[in-house]
């Protein structure tokens, strides 16, 4: 064991029962609602009436309670929504039966701990209180009846406690939300013009394969063949609005993406735009709200996260940023906000586009030979919270006429994902409430070799209080706080080799900042953590809350 371990690449998992996937809004009527739970323990776990509570502070929402001899076995779902949810294990009404808003889902255990809490539609209002984790899901959402969407945990079980842990995936109730791993590379010259791109999911439309020599149904008019020649690709909703595109590969950190992209730099008329984006480590919203990256448009609701390149067309400019979204959060509301690491200006025509996402560096290519890192423009930057996150693609055209639209349209689409191994583990062990809230302990992204700006993260404590950050060895056998004047059912998990105090803000929230070595002989090393939280009206002696212990595994 080594204490700088804890500063590595990780693979993200869990040790508790997690919010796995969940759907609030789906068109016509919204009777196909349903959040899934999920079991990523080796051992079954009695869920007998647990809540599955609904929050927001202007309303009071039904909380739904799991029925008695509820056991969850490992590896294993429990689905409570309507009864034309495939898979549902619990039916809790018909329709309606969460808010089309900014609202939580908390998982609510027999003594009040929080298991576990997602905020969905943060863009609309945040809160304070133990159960916002990261930004929450920023995005806006309903799912399309017949290409079913869902908020879903990039893979079953992912849990940092950051709600950046969901990705916008086909919806798949009462089943694995893992994807496969692997590369994707496609010219697209063997595919039928017209034919949908399987590889993807979409809130709306599939991308399809078009000849982008001809004009017709899905290609709004005729633009010159790529370098590469051939059949090319196209990503957007040819009836109007906004898309999303996810490619069906298990989420990384480490990827390198690659295309012949068309530009099209024709200003718009007075108040049209257009935008897309190419992005890595994350997801974006269902409709894809517009960016902002110049910070002049006054947008708050895009949620995009991870890394993109996002192009913007106004009546003003046509413009290539490099951007990193974070947590997705934009405005005066959010907790992380969007950076732009470069920008420039495009001419009409095919371009090479490559971005390459290492750790938390990540350099982009515009122009240049395929394939070169040595030709184009090149912006290199530095991500302020590196994170395993999904491929995506997303499209939003704000224009009178769709004819004269350019959607994101490429060719020779190569998708190679780097190695990522280590791993996070909310390991074995009880939460412990305060007067306040359910303290959590997680991390703020992914702890990479040379990343500056890793953090450890808690959430869930005493608002401006005290909190003591534990970092050691895990005990065999857990110490029993109440035996020396804690609350019953509290433990010390850890034999602590260094603790550090802080202080948690208004919201409840406190993080560790911590500077990431640069070497690779630490892989391998692990570290256990765990949080007490202080809190002066608890009726006891020894007055604290305490998280779950965490594992760091270096990668």
């Amino acid at each position: 064991m080594l204490l700088p371990a804890l500063f590595l690449s990780v693979l993200f998992g869990g040790d508790k029962v997690v919010i796995n996937e969940f759907a609030y809004d789906d068109t016509s009527t919204d009777d196909r609602e349903f959040v899934e739970l999920y079991n990523p323990t080796s051992k079954a776990i009695d869920i007998s009436g647990w809540r599955l509570e609904a929050y927001d502070p202007t309303t009071t929402n039904p909380a739904y309670v799991i029925p008695a001899n509820t056991m969850l076995a490992p590896g294993a779902y429990y689905v409570l929504g309507s009864s034309l949810v495939p898979n549902v294990n619990q039916v809790v009404g018909a329709t309606n039966l969460w808010e089309n808003d900014t609202e939580s889902i908390l998982l609510i255990d027999l003594q009040g701990n929080v298991v576990d809490a997602v905020v969905y539609e943060s863009n609309k209002g945040h809160w304070t209180g133990d159960h916002v984790e990261g930004d929450g899901v920023w995005g806006n959402f309903t799912s399309t009846e017949g290409l079913d969407s869902s908020w879903s945990r990039m893979r079953d079980g992912f849990d940092t406690n950051n709600n950046r842990d969901f990705r916008l995936l086909p919806a798949t109730p009462g089943k694995s939300n893992n994807q496969p791993a692997g590369v994707y590379i496609d010219n697209f010259d063997a595919r039928t013009s017209g034919t949908n791109l399987t590889d993807f999911g979409g809130t709306f439309k599939l991308p399809r394969v078009i000849d982008p020599t001809v004009a017709d149904t899905y290609n709004p008019n005729a633009i010159v063949a790529s370098p590469q020649g051939g059949n090319a690709a196209i990503f957007w909703d040819e009836s109007g609005g906004g898309n999303h595109n996810m490619l069906l590969r298990d989420g990384t950190c480490n990827v390198v993406v690659e295309a012949w992209v068309y530009f099209d730099t024709t200003l718009r008329p007075t108040a049209e735009l257009e935008s897309w984006s190419l992005g890595v480590q994350g997801t974006s919203g269902t409709f894809y709200n517009f960016p902002d990256p110049s910070g002049t448009l006054g947008f708050t609701a895009n949620g995009n996260t991870g890394v993109t390149w996002t192009y913007q067309v106004t009546d003003t400019a046509a413009t290539l940023y490099l951007v990193d979204h974070n947590d997705g959060g934009e405005g005066a509301a959010a907790k992380t906000n969007r950076v732009v690491i470069g920008k420039l200006t495009p001419t009409t025509g095919w371009h090479r586009l490559r971005l390459e996402v290492s750790g938390a560096t990540v350099t982009g290519y515009f122009g240049g030979s395929y394939g070169s890192t040595t030709t184009g423009t090149k912006i290199t930057g530095t991500l302020s919270a590196p994170a395993e996150g999904g491929v995506y693609i997303s499209y939003r055209e704000g224009v009178a006429t769709n004819a004269n639209a350019r959607p994101f349209t490429c060719d020779q689409l190569s998708i190679v994902p780097t190695p990522f191994t280590g791993k996070v583990d909310t390991t074995d062990g009880t939460a412990t409430k305060t007067t306040q809230g359910t303290p959590r302990m997680g991390t703020d992204g992914a702890p990479v070799i040379d990343n500056g700006s890793f953090r450890i993260t808690g959430v869930g404590l005493v608002p401006a209080g005290t909190s003591l950050f534990g970092f050691g060895l895990k005990y065999t056998t857990p110490f029993d706080l109440s035996s020396i004047g804690g609350q019953a059912g509290s433990f010390l998990y850890i034999n602590p080799l260094l603790v550090i105090g802080l202080s948690a803000d208004a919201n409840g929230d406190a993080a560790l900042p911590v500077a990431l070595p640069n070497d690779p002989t630490l892989k391998g090393a692990f570290i256990d953590m765990q949080i007490l939280d202080v809190d002066p009206s608890l009726p006891v002696s020894l007055k604290f809350g305490n998280s779950r212990p965490v594992r760091i595994t270096a990668g």
